[in-house]
């Protein structure tokens, strides 16, 4: 398990919570440029730099999945879950 920044939207506000992710179970990530604009309009929590970068990740969970949104950039986050590593087996 990976801890990351999740940014979480409840009714119309915005808040960041620490959220443990599997990397077994990411089947894809994706830069979110929509958290992006909403950061730029100041409908997040202030602290974070004008810069900040958000992936959104798509976690299977059987016959559906959940989407999760997280503070860094796609290549950050990929690195912090170890996916796309070279690992050598030992047999």
């Amino acid at each position: 398990m990976v801890k990351l920044v999740e940014v979480q939207k409840t009714m119309n506000e915005f808040r960041l919570a620490e959220v443990y992710i599997n990397p077994e179970h990411v089947v894809a990530m994706r830069q979110d440029d929509r958290m992006v604009q909403s950061l730029h309009e100041g409908k997040l929590p202030a602290g974070l730099s004008e810069n900040q970068t958000f992936t959104k990740l798509y976690i299977d969970r059987g016959q559906v999945g959940i989407d999760v949104t997280v503070v860094g950039d796609v290549e950050l986050v990929r690195e912090k879950l170890g996916i796309g590593r070279r690992t050598l087996l030992k047999g």
